[in-house]
């Protein structure tokens, strides 16, 4: 299981939408529709800030380095960071983006 970040309040769909809306950048709330924002980039070329979409297109990360994502593994539960590498998440990517102000 991955480090916790500040406890169980923050969820990763409020601490996405403030981390890009500190940059001026709006995201959908749908998961579908942010599959199709932005650039795809290849999983070679991900760099910390990448929007990265799962299987399914129901779950979402943020690439954060060093293999490394941050995401809240389901509903109720705490931010979680990740490697991807050693999680059954690195295998499921169905897509990576990145998302620029215009």
């Amino acid at each position: 299981m991955g480090r916790h970040l500040a406890g169980d309040r923050l969820r990763l769909l409020g601490a996405r939408y403030w981390t890009y809306g500190r940059l001026g950048i709006a995201l959908p709330h749908s998961s579908y529709a942010l599959f199709d924002m932005g650039r795809r980039v290849a999983r070679s070329r991900m760099r910390p800030g990448d929007v990265l979409i799962f299987s399914g297109l129901g779950h979402v990360g943020i690439y954060i380095g060093r293999g490394r994502m941050v995401h809240a593994p389901h509903s109720g539960t705490v931010v979680q960071v990740v490697k991807l590498g050693s999680s059954s998440y690195g295998s499921r990517i169905a897509g990576i983006r990145r998302i620029r102000k215009h």
